[in-house]
């Protein structure tokens, strides 16, 4: 057995995976996932993993290969071809009863195949995204009565995410800001804007005030539109919020932007997103990015339209990624609720989004506070 961080080894009980046997695994490929990936592994094979579009530009896959088998392919590919993406599991699990972490949804597309194939031999999902989450609502609210869904747990909505998101939002600001300086320009005095005020969004916003930016704030959500009015932040219409920024983050991952928005889009605006830029941008708004011309300067690309001049970050991925996307030991919170949902999943009930109770959380918690000797 693979020695693994005390954290991880104080919440593992081997018995809870006992009737598990292989795990494929959708996940950032960067600095955070080789305790995560040893603590899964000394109870569960690890079948595959799958690293996000996002995050392997500036990953060491070649690290990750040689521990792991590495099965690299994007949602679009998914997409495209269902069929081969499913051979290639039944592949990688071979006979063996198995479970996915997702992250972003990534299996949404192929869930109920999946158990029309393997039947009893797929355990179940974790996922572990906000619009992972939305995609398995979309898939479950659309459904067929006669299909069937293996038992889905999502860590999104826990509060035990709520310090990684918090982190994000804040690596998100620090990225963009140095890359703002690297174009010889600053944030304060900008005219900021943020689309989406869920977790991360929210985050962006305050970091982004605490540094005298004014925030301009859109989301088609009342709910949080009115929750951002209640803490200082400003709106607008849509057009007239897009037209009046000129930087703006995007933190939906919900297609924030498209082609038809380019019309109120500022010369100069400056463009970073949250998530990847599949889920982030439109098609069209994409395949516009990726013929584009690089900009002389690292990280950027330029785009023309209507006669002004556009910069996307990153190609339109999320841009803390740059500076390594590293949210130190706060990452192990949701990792830990990763596998301990994996045990959880056994008794988690077919076709519907489930959660663990706040006792599992708080017994998370409390283990990862006293590892870390913060108590």
């Amino acid at each position: 057995m693979q020695k693994f961080p005390g954290f991880f080894r104080s919440i593992i009980s081997s018995d809870r995976y006992k009737d598990i046997d292989s795990v494929l695994v959708v996940m950032h490929a960067n600095v955070e996932f080789v305790n995560f990936l040893t603590a899964l592994g000394s109870v569960i094979r690890v079948a595959g993993v799958i690293p996000k579009a996002s995050s392997k530009k500036f990953a060491n896959l070649n690290a990750l290969k040689q521990s792991y088998p590495v099965y690299d392919i994007d949602r679009e590919s998914i997409l495209a071809s269902p069929t081969k993406f499913i051979n290639t599991i039944a592949c990688l699990i071979k006979n063996e009863r198995f479970v996915i972490v997702d992250m972003g949804g990534y299996f949404s597309h192929v869930a109920l195949d999946l158990v029309k194939k393997f039947d009893e031999q797929m355990v179940g999902i974790v996922e572990d995204t906000e619009n992972g989450h939305q995609k398995y609502e979309t898939l479950i609210r659309g459904k067929n009565a006669y299909d069937d869904l293996a038992p889905v747990i999502s860590v999104a909505r826990s509060p035990l995410k709520e310090p990684e998101d918090s982190l994000v939002g804040q690596a998100i600001v620090f990225s963009a800001e140095a890359i703002m300086r690297s174009h010889g320009l600053i944030l304060l005095g900008k005219r900021v804007g943020v689309i989406g005020f869920g977790k991360i969004g929210k985050s962006i916003s305050l970091s982004l005030s605490s540094r005298g930016s004014r925030v301009d704030v859109f989301d088609s959500n009342p709910i949080l539109l009115a929750s951002a009015l209640s803490l200082g932040f400003h709106t607008s219409s849509r057009p007239e919020f897009l037209s009046s920024v000129d930087v703006l983050f995007c933190a939906t991952g919900n297609k924030s932007l498209s082609i038809a928005d380019e019309i109120y889009f500022k010369d100069g605006l400056h463009i970073f997103c949250a998530t990847s830029s599949d889920d982030e941008l439109s098609a069209c708004l994409r395949n516009k990015v990726g013929i584009a011309s690089s900009s002389a300067r690292e990280h950027t690309c330029t785009i023309f339209t209507k006669g002004r001049c556009v910069y996307i970050h990153n190609e339109g991925n999320s841009v803390n990624f740059v500076h390594g996307a590293v949210v130190d030991s706060f990452i192990e919170l949701v990792q830990g609720e990763i596998i301990y949902s994996i045990g959880s999943l056994h008794d988690a009930p077919r076709n519907e989004i489930t959660c663990l109770p706040d006792l599992d959380k708080k017994f998370i918690a409390e283990k990862w506070i006293s590892h870390h000797q913060y108590a």
